[in-house]
């Protein structure tokens, strides 16, 4: 169904997960034992939700460089999305300053995070409560100490809380695991009503204990809506899929290799999911599938 932009800025707006965003120190306390902190949308996220809103064919992006008298060198990006409705492109400009570190790559990155905020993208974030937090000296840097990361993902979900707004599945690529928020085992689909999926569903990290749920045999069919074939180092690729119900309702389920049957736009039956939990991870696995001939499901 097409979508007109009321519909895209609502979708484009909408908050992420808290594992799509990084956190910078903006000032530190006079000790500098404390920093305030800002977070910011990854260009990963920002790049993934572009895709799921409109369609990877659908948006570009476009960078100039800015120069002005004395000051430091800046970049320009602007971010374009194809309106159906209109048969015409929408342009949004925004730039910054090139970073210290890696000048102009960082520059790069925070123009198209601005850009995006000119859409709506992260513009949610403008509205978070101050943050203090614990930091520490890494060379001539300043950083957030690694403890100090689950207060700050609690900090920013009491904003959506706050506002009566759901944030988003995490979609990053570096994003693919995500911590469970209780202890609580998975609850049972029934034929009725779809799986209620995880927060996120991951791949299992390489070592840990795993700890196994029973296996899910679901009988209605399952849409497979994206396809993410993720390279391996070590080991044999593997792929990340959306899988979606005749309803609408949608989760990820990671299949441990590659196969060229599953894409986009497959029909499965048969399917054999399993939850399961290593550390303070969960993940749906794909045990089993059918996929259903062109001509059936036709």
């Amino acid at each position: 169904m097409q979508k007109d932009f009321r519909q895209i800025q609502a979708e484009l707006a909408k908050p992420f997960a808290p594992e799509d965003l990084e956190w910078r120190i903006q000032v530190t306390s006079q000790d500098k034992s404390k920093g305030l902190a800002v977070p910011y949308v990854t260009n990963r996220a920002i790049q993934d939700r572009l895709d799921e809103v409109v369609g990877s064919e659908n948006w570009r992006n476009e960078y100039r460089p800015w120069h002005k008298g004395e000051k430091k060198e800046a970049q320009l990006c602007g971010i374009s999305i194809y309106l159906e409705e209109r048969k015409e492109w929408l342009t949004k400009w925004d730039g910054s300053e090139d970073s210290d570190i890696e000048p102009v790559k960082g520059g790069l990155s925070d123009s198209m995070k601005r850009a995006a905020v000119q859409f709506g993208i992260g513009r949610v974030l403008y509205k978070m409560n101050t943050v203090w937090v614990q930091v520490e000296q890494k060379g001539r840097s300043v950083v957030i100490k690694d403890a100090e990361r689950p207060r700050l993902d609690k900090a920013y979900l009491d904003m959506p809380n706050r506002l009566g707004m759901l944030p988003a599945q995490a979609g990053a690529l570096q994003a693919q695991l995500t911590p469970m928020q209780d202890s609580a085992a998975p609850q049972t689909a029934t034929k009725q009503e779809a799986p209620t999926p995880p927060r996120k569903s991951a791949p299992p990290p390489a070592s840990g204990k795993v700890t196994q749920f029973p296996v899910q045999r679901l009988t209605w069919q399952y849409k497979v809506v994206s396809v993410k074939v993720q390279p391996g180092m070590s080991q044999p690729p593997s792929m990340m899929l959306t899988l979606a119900t005749p309803d609408g309702a949608q989760l990820r389920a990671f299949y441990p290799k590659e196969a060229r049957e599953l894409t986009q736009g497959a029909l499965l039956c048969d399917v054999e999911l399993s939850q399961r939990k290593q550390g303070s991870v969960v993940f749906n696995l794909l045990k089993s599938y059918r996929v259903i001939p062109n001509e059936r499901a036709a």
